[in-house]
């Protein structure tokens, strides 16, 4: 079993972001870890745990005694693995040294940097708090305070970005030596500033200078040691995000709090976005999930589509089980095949590495 925890407070919301957050809402953190730990402790969760994500939001502005709170329920609720991997996501400018060694005696044992870019005008353009110096200086503090698996994630496509922009960004991030990298192209999503930024004329790279980006970036990271191993994944040997794996894999994991999914055998769990009805709905012990029953066929797609993502592909039983379940013909993936955007090699479909530029449109194609 896997545990995922959203946590739903920033500083600031970012121009691109449409993930369930709060700014200006810290006077409520106290009871939403409060209402986080009743969930925990009233839900059906079972262990030992795995793997366990604190995701956001910015999950760094919690206090350490915070996250503490909430580890120590799901301990005594499920128990962890003797090798668990706990991670969460930072921002730079909201971590330091004391913090750091802090929540590294928690048992957190793996941090992702949201570093976005390298250049001032860009993460200013993005509505971010920080500069690379304080990517710099919070890397280099995780690192004192030992914590030794570390991921920076970068972005591309983005207004005003040019080829020369982003290389510096990916050599500057390679750098300080992470054991992992997220690269993820920016997507404009309806209703956040970027939106009415590019509604009003802000113009985005062309699809031909991203797919050069993404390129440059797949064919550098691994001249330097980072094979991919997901779409926009990259990571030293040994060092994949395993709680990510695990969910691409299949296997079970719990959503707590907010906007938070999770899947278990073949009911999926949802939450809503409200925040303060998400708090007196637990405290009033009212049941705060929305459950959907997955079909064979929907399992059948999901396991195919999560797999595509990965080095690992499906394997090509697992794709006849889809095409069998969903009514669709073997032609698909062998034009798919033929275009070089699939490989079938060892009994296994893979997305190649130009597939992988393309994915969401073989996809479509997969499940039209």
């Amino acid at each position: 079993m896997n545990a995922y925890l959203h946590i739903p407070f920033c500083a600031s919301i970012c121009s691109y972001c449409d993930f369930t957050s709060f700014a200006g809402r810290e006077s409520q953190m106290a009871a939403y870890v409060d209402a986080l730990c009743v969930e925990i402790r009233d839900s059906s969760l079972r262990g030992p745990l795995q793997t366990v994500y604190f995701g956001g939001g910015t999950p760094s502005l919690l206090a350490p005694e915070r996250l503490g709170q909430v580890l120590g329920t799901l301990q005594k609720k499920a128990g962890f693995a003797e090798d668990v991997e706990i991670s969460m996501e930072a921002n730079p400018e909201t971590v330091e040294g004391e913090r750091l060694r802090a929540y590294r005696s928690l048992g957190i044992n793996r941090l992702s940097f949201g570093a976005q870019a390298a250049q001032k005008e860009i993460l200013r353009r993005l509505g971010r708090g920080h500069e690379w110096e304080r990517v710099e200086k919070a890397f280099h503090d995780a690192r004192k305070a030992g914590l030794d698996n570390l991921n920076l994630d970068l972005m591309f496509g983005l207004p005003g970005q040019t080829l020369e922009m982003f290389r510096e960004s990916l050599e500057k991030a390679v750098g300080l030596s992470p054991e992992h990298l997220s690269l993820y192209a920016l997507q404009v999503e309806e209703g956040t500033p970027l939106a009415r930024q590019v509604a009003e004329g802000l113009a985005l790279p062309s699809e031909d200078l991203i797919a050069d980006e993404y390129a440059w970036a797949q064919g550098f990271l691994a001249r330097r040691g980072f094979p991919q191993y997901e779409v926009s994944n990259f990571a030293r040997e040994g060092k994949a995000c395993r709680h990510n794996w695990n969910v691409w894999r299949g296997e079970d994991y719990w959503g707590f709090g907010v906007s938070a999914v999770g899947t278990v055998g073949s009911v999926r769990h949802s939450h809503g976005d409200d925040l303060m009805e998400y708090i007196r709905q637990v405290n009033a012990r009212q049941d705060v999930l929305a459950e959907e029953y997955l079909t064979e066929d929907t399992r059948a797609w999901e396991k195919l589509m999560l797999g595509l993502r990965t080095q690992d592909g499906v394997e090509k039983a697992e794709a006849d089980r889809f095409i069998q379940t969903a009514g669709r013909t073997r032609a698909r993936f062998n034009r798919l095949l033929q275009e070089g955007f699939l490989s079938l090699n060892g009994g296994r479909y893979r997305v190649t590495s130009k597939g992988y530029f393309v994915l969401n449109g073989i996809l479509e194609v997969l499940d039209a």
